[in-house]
């Protein structure tokens, strides 16, 4: 598990969705900088606007081939 004592930082979806922000900052919790957090309102907003941009979409049809 991700944990770091010194910092506690909560991820709302703007920092969520931008893969490269994504992916900087759940390389920073990997390497336990500080522990990521998020409520289940935020991640229902994270799969709603994936759903927007047409992501589920692509992955399924992706899948299919």
């Amino acid at each position: 598990m991700i944990h770091s004592v010194k910092f506690t930082c909560v991820l709302d979806t703007n920092v969520i969705y931008p893969i490269e922000i994504r992916d900087l900052l759940f390389w920073f919790a990997h390497f336990e900088l500080y522990t990521p957090k998020w409520s289940t309102h935020i991640f229902d907003e994270w799969k709603d606007l994936m759903t927007r941009k047409g992501v589920r979409r692509r992955l399924l049809t992706e899948l299919k081939k």
